[in-house]
């Protein structure tokens, strides 16, 4: 079996990675696959299978979804903590301070 190189998706998967800065330690952590892969395939040093594009388009999702998950995370501890996040009361930023521990 022959597999095909599908150009236009490796480059609209580079592009999109740099533009939403998604580094290629972080999609290869979410993909099981090494960073010299995804570097190679990108640069079609090296074809793409169909299973290891399910692989990559999977861990896209997963790397946005937590970015997603964590930045509504920081938005709720700001919300939570905005009063006191530039108190300079040593006993009011030591009770902020605890919650972190």
């Amino acid at each position: 079996m022959e597999i095909e190189y599908r150009s236009d998706k490796i480059l609209k998967l580079r592009v999109f990675r740099v533009k939403h800065r998604i580094s290629l330690a972080e999609l290869a952590q979410a993909s099981s696959v090494s960073i010299q892969r995804i570097s190679q395939i990108e640069l079609m040093d090296c074809p793409l299978t169909p299973h290891i594009e399910e692989q990559l388009t999977r861990a896209l999702e997963v790397v946005l979804l937590r970015r997603n998950a964590n930045a509504a995370a920081a938005i709720a501890d700001y919300y939570r903590n905005k009063g006191y996040l530039i108190d300079t009361h040593t006993a009011v930023a030591a009770s902020v301070m605890e919650q972190y521990r």
